[in-house]
């Protein structure tokens, strides 16, 4: 019998172990899952909560209800991978070792380094805001519904973030809000980002450029944020621009989990997993992989790409545990719902190499996003019939 521990129950360790469980009965594989959160939750309606277009409470289910039987789940905190001897300690339950490692450890949110501010503005609460949290989607939902004016600023700190459209989808449901609300002379809005552009990926870049230039967002590229002085309102970036707001809200850097850095031969500089982009096993250990928003796939991290990278990551494993060779590769395929105004999203559907949708802005595209994709992530999604 092969052992495989999988670190993280977030959407990537769900999806992988529920997938391989089905394909593998627990006389053959023994699958061990190490989740130090009790709770899981649907992140890719956290924006939609902003704009009262989700209830919070359809957004979480205890990690215990979503794995299948016959997996095991330890709620307890990884702490260091000896990966030179197949094994993984942990906070409370010792060393648990391994056959297989799969890596789900998720994307850490980081407050405490740049930009400089930035904790203690979220901490007041007043005028800087972060929905990468359900809690700081509820507070920025109430703040939103009392503003009457003033300047609103979506900045992003750093590149990779998770679900990197989401800050523009913030910035243009913004504006269409106040637009609907007959108050958008009152506003101004204005959308920072670190990149040269809006968006990286044509025909995408395109269309959204001829978006924010026909409703008056202002993008400021290569702006990379230093400090946030929210008593003064101001944003600052290391090249000494500067951006005025009233109302913030602002994507944190992103890194991998502290597990990665505490592990030799892992993970890189930033603690992103280092794994082939196709073959999605770790660069230095052949019976470790990465998957999901923990790996440095050069592609978008998003729960779409987690679903497809799941079942490339069980034909691979498959394969090497009955010797069975497979042809199964992640192209880099990832779909992002973007939500440009009320009643209208835009799929942004590409892979490594290139795009797969059309940039067109649909009725259909929000109906799929705003009231289907939930249910279809919680009932077909984590277990694995898609």
């Amino acid at each position: 019998m092969k052992r495989i521990v999988v670190i993280g129950g977030g959407s990537g360790g769900v999806m992988f172990s529920n997938r391989m469980r089905g394909a593998f009965t627990p006389d053959e594989v023994e699958i061990t899952v190490i989740e130090r959160s009790e709770k899981h939750f649907y992140q890719p309606a956290f924006t939609l909560v902003v704009f009262d277009l989700d209830d919070p409470v359809n957004l979480m289910r205890p990690t215990k209800d979503l794995f299948f039987e016959g997996i095991k789940l330890i709620h307890d905190e990884a702490t260091k991978i000896d990966a030179a001897n197949n094994k993984v300690s942990t906070a409370k339950s010792g060393d648990i070792s391994y056959d297989y490692l799969v890596i789900a450890t998720g994307a850490r949110l980081i407050f405490d380094e740049d930009p400089e501010g930035l904790k203690s503005a979220l901490d007041k609460g007043t005028n800087t805001f972060n929905f990468y949290k359900l809690d700081g989607a509820i507070k920025l939902r109430d703040a939103l519904k009392s503003l009457d004016g003033g300047t609103i600023v979506s900045s992003v700190c750093s590149m990779p973030i998770k679900c990197p459209a989401a800050p523009m989808k913030f910035i243009m449901m913004a504006e269409d809000m106040m637009r609907e609300k007959g108050i958008r002379n009152k506003f101004k809005f204005i959308f920072t980002t670190p990149m040269p552009a809006v968006f990286s990926r044509e025909p995408y870049a395109s269309k959204l450029n001829s978006i924010f230039a026909s409703r008056g967002i202002e993008t400021v590229a290569n702006f990379n944020p230093s400090e946030v002085d929210s008593d003064k309102g101001v944003l600052k970036d290391f090249g000494k621009k500067e951006v005025r707001f009233d109302t913030l809200t602002i994507t944190p850097p992103h890194g991998g989990e502290a597990i990665i850095d505490n592990s030799e031969g892992v993970g890189d500089a930033a603690g992103w997993v280092t794994c082939d982009k196709n073959l999605m096993v770790s660069k230095k250990y052949s019976n470790v992989y990465g998957i999901g928003d923990a790996t440095d796939f050069p592609t978008s991290k998003t729960a779409s790409g987690i679903r497809k990278q799941a079942k490339v990551l069980v034909a691979r494993l498959a394969a090497d545990i009955t010797g069975v060779p497979t042809k199964a590769a992640y192209d880099g395929e990832i779909i992002c719902p973007m939500l440009t105004k009320n009643k209208r999203v835009m799929f942004a559907h590409f892979n490594y190499t290139e795009a797969i949708s059309p940039a067109i802005e649909s009725y259909a595209n929000w109906v799929l996003k705003v009231h289907m994709l939930r249910p279809l992530y919680w009932n077909l999604m984590l277990n694995a019939l898609v």
